[in-house]
């Protein structure tokens, strides 16, 4: 039995230094507190690698962000983070799982190469979440698990960087173990400041760096402001070093609800009530299909003061909400009905209906766009009812092949989230001032107001428009005045702002003779 030898009343600094009389080699100062028992204590010494990782990350904010535009600048930063997740990554990285980490973070920042847009924000948030759930939890998260994940990083990830560093300072040495400490400083210090002084007197940029230090001139609010940009840096990003289950938590699960039973509504939905409800819904939609053909094809009159336009508006949003009422009718009752096939029919009849009017409704805003012009509400408009659409198409094949709610859900997030993705790189604004500045001959009716409003996006067509007429497209103001922050510092590059300012310079060359014309397009 291996026995302890323990001396009571040395002094501490003699038992500090008595370390070998120790039965093992292991380090008996660790966790000391003023009570002279023992504890684990959470430090920076735990967390070394992530240290690392966290200073390299705040001096590339530093280099990215202070004092500069945000643009690619955002790319950057989180491509460098994605290695710093892998590489922290918890039994190693393979070569293949880095492949497709990093390929995958790329895809997800490709629309902020195009363009810095709250949109291809977005995907950068997300491309970082779907990450972080995959290098904690080895699978990729359900949305509502991300979503979890995300508050637990914004709320209690928040606190850890601080929490650390109020750590280290409750668990800092006893006064006589700092003392001994001090004394192995003597030496190093004294010798270096000698060779300070000499290097000083070879080197004016350290001589003017120290005179500055012993003035205390280093401390300028501009440097404050920068320490603390540092810290904000630092906070925000530690919690994705240090993916620890300990406050990161299990995986959510999913959601269970029960059924909850309400008398009156189990009375009246029934098998049979909704075997009425769909007689009645396709009788309802095939007389308002009906009516819409004779009126888009001409057939049947308005009545008196009803305009088409108007006609076309007043029928857009209301017939996408129907859409929406349908579909969610036939998820919640479809499997009432799933033994009857006469009852199935009629319910793919409606829902068929449904994306008849679906495509009724985007004509109708079609004809309203030929009248009034295009907007941003209107592009929304038709994007919104094609995801509809899409949605209703969806629910067919729910119904068909017998797929789960779960199912439809992803689905349906699947093409909301591929939509948003190809949007980010679609330049509304140029789309917009283009389709109304070529299908609108009126000069009446042209809103060149709002045209010179969509940004400068739409300068190189109102600048072939100015060409075209010889007078001055935009009424308050000339095309030249509408803002243009050029790019001064590769940070702030972005594909679409870069190549609208190639375009510029080309057009200046081109008006001063130097250079042929060149289009936008």
């Amino acid at each position: 039995m291996r026995r302890q030898l323990v001396i009571d009343g040395i002094p501490d600094s003699l038992r500090l230094d008595g370390w070998w009389l120790a039965s093992d080699s292991a380090d008996m100062t660790d966790g000391i507190n003023d009570r002279g028992s023992t504890k684990p204590m959470v430090t920076f010494a735990e967390f070394p690698m992530p240290l690392i990782a966290l200073l390299i990350l705040v001096a590339l904010a530093d280099w990215l962000f202070w004092e500069h535009g945000a643009g690619v600048s955002i790319a950057v930063f989180a491509l460098v983070l994605t290695v710093c997740l892998l590489w922290l990554r918890p039994g190693g990285t393979t070569r293949r799982e880095w492949l497709i980490g990093t390929g995958f973070e790329v895809i997800c920042n490709l629309p902020v190469v195009e363009q810095l847009q709250p949109i291809s924000l977005m995907f950068s948030v997300f491309g970082i979440t779907a990450l972080v759930g995959w290098v904690s939890y080895g699978r990729i998260l359900e949305w509502w698990q991300a979503l979890w994940m995300m508050v637990r990083l914004s709320s209690i990830g928040a606190v850890l960087l601080p929490a650390v560093i109020v750590s280290e300072i409750k668990g800092a040495r006893p006064a006589s173990s700092l003392k001994h400490h001090l004394k192995s400083l003597v030496l190093p210090l004294g010798v270096g400041l000698v060779f300070l002084l000499l290097l000083t007197t070879a080197n004016p940029i350290l001589e003017q760096f120290l005179d500055q230090l012993t003035r205390f001139q280093f401390l300028t609010p501009e440097l404050i402001l920068r320490v603390i940009f540092w810290f904000m840096v630092a906070t925000l990003v530690w919690p994705y070093l240090n993916l620890r289950p300990t406050w990161l938590g299990p995986v959510m699960r999913a959601p269970t609800v029960g059924s909850v039973r309400v008398p009156l509504i189990a009375n009246l939905v029934t098998a049979d009530s909704v075997r009425n409800s769909l007689v009645l819904f396709n009788t309802l939609f095939l007389v308002q299909s009906i009516m819409d053909l004779g009126i888009l094809s001409g057939g049947m009159a308005l009545p008196d003061g009803m305009t088409y336009a108007r006609y076309a508006h007043r029928g857009a949003y209301p017939l996408v909400a129907t859409a929406l009422l349908a579909g969610l009718f036939a998820i919640s009752t479809h499997r009432m009905i799933k033994d009857s096939r006469f009852l199935r029919n009629l319910l793919f009849l409606w829902l068929g209906q449904n994306l008849f009017l679906v495509v009724t409704a985007a004509f109708r805003l079609s004809l309203y766009v030929e009248v009034y012009s295009l907007t941003y509400l209107r592009v929304a408009a038709f994007i919104w009812m094609g995801l509809v659409f899409v949605g209703l198409v969806l629910t067919i094949f729910h119904i068909t092949r017998s797929h789960n709610v779960a199912w439809l859900v992803r689905s349906n997030l699947l093409v909301l989230m591929a939509t948003l993705y190809v949007c980010g790189f679609v330049n509304f604004a140029y789309v917009i001032a283009d389709y109304n500045l070529r299908h609108t001959t009126d000069l009446i009716r042209l809103d060149s107001g709002y045209i010179c409003r969509l940004g400068e996006q739409v300068l190189p067509l109102i600048l072939e428009r100015e060409e075209e007429s010889g007078r001055r497209f935009c009424s308050r103001y000339s095309a030249s005045q509408i803002k243009h922050d050029p790019i001064d510092n590769w940070r702030e590059w972005g594909f679409r702002r870069w190549r609208l300012q190639v375009y510029l310079e080309r057009q200046m060359q081109r008006n001063a003779g130097d250079a042929q014309p060149h289009s936008y397009r």
